[in-house]
């Protein structure tokens, strides 16, 4: 009798430890769910105040413009896109280098071109890394308004006195090939045609991102993604090396 009561004791604590472990598994997950929502309803809230992002610098850029002479900020250069450039952190993969960092995560090329003038054109600075996030190559993209906007961008800042160096787009993972009769891979690669073509036309240099980083199939391998278009930490570090000798 005392054994099947110590059985039936070991099963109830067996169980109340579960429920315990399950309700903060459920509290963590709410947690999470919280936050996601948060912000979310945040990025929404910015997105509808901030259509460009023109805002995400403007207190930076102004402290620039009043801390800095001009013919300092002609030592800079600045990089520009949306989130695989804002995650490149200047000071953490190229040290030293005079860099600023104008990426805005979740942003269309619309938008990047919409706040270019207030993050690029008004610092003049020495040099822009231009570059556009593999994320905008969807079914529902227009590849040629695309283009309009990045070689209105380049040919802005070159008229501008800055010197646009033209990055290519990054390659996504082959898990990013879930649409039907459509290929990312196609239509970046012949995005970064066109890349080069213009770079060879105003003897613009080319940050060949996509060369570096692809397969020899043309995506991002997995030991080098954080998810399907994201580059990883050891993927950062590439580009910091494709990137280094061009602005010394």
């Amino acid at each position: 009798m005392l054994i099947i009561i110590l059985v039936i004791s070991v099963i109830g604590n067996v169980v109340g430890l579960f429920a315990i472990y399950k309700a903060f598994r459920y509290r963590e997950a709410l947690s999470q769910f919280q936050a996601y929502n948060k912000n979310l309803a945040n990025n929404f809230e910015a997105l509808k105040n901030d259509f460009p992002g023109a805002l995400v610098y403007a207190a930076d850029n102004h402290r620039l413009l009043a801390e800095l002479p001009a013919e300092e900020r002609r030592n800079m250069t600045v990089m520009f896109g949306a989130s695989i450039t804002r995650g490149f952190d200047p000071e953490k993969y190229l040290p030293g280098k005079k860099i600023i960092n104008r990426g805005v995560g979740s942003q269309s090329n619309t938008q990047l071109l919409t706040r270019f003038s207030s993050d690029v054109l008004q610092l003049e600075p020495d040099r822009v890394v231009l570059k556009f996030c593999s994320g905008n190559f969807n079914p529902t993209c227009n590849v040629s308004t695309m283009w309009d906007e990045f070689e209105t961008m380049a040919l802005m800042a070159h008229h501008k006195g800055i010197g646009p160096m033209l990055a290519t787009i990054l390659p996504a993972t082959r898990e990013a090939e879930h649409y039907d009769n459509y290929s990312m891979a196609d239509n970046i690669k012949a995005f970064n045609e066109k890349i080069k073509n213009l770079a060879s036309k105003y003897d613009f240099p080319v940050v060949d991102y996509h060369k570096a980083l692809a397969d020899s199939e043309g995506f991002l391998p997995d030991n080098l993604a954080r998810d399907e278009i994201h580059p990883n930490e050891k993927g950062y570090e590439i580009m910091a090396s494709v990137l280094s000798p061009l602005v010394d």
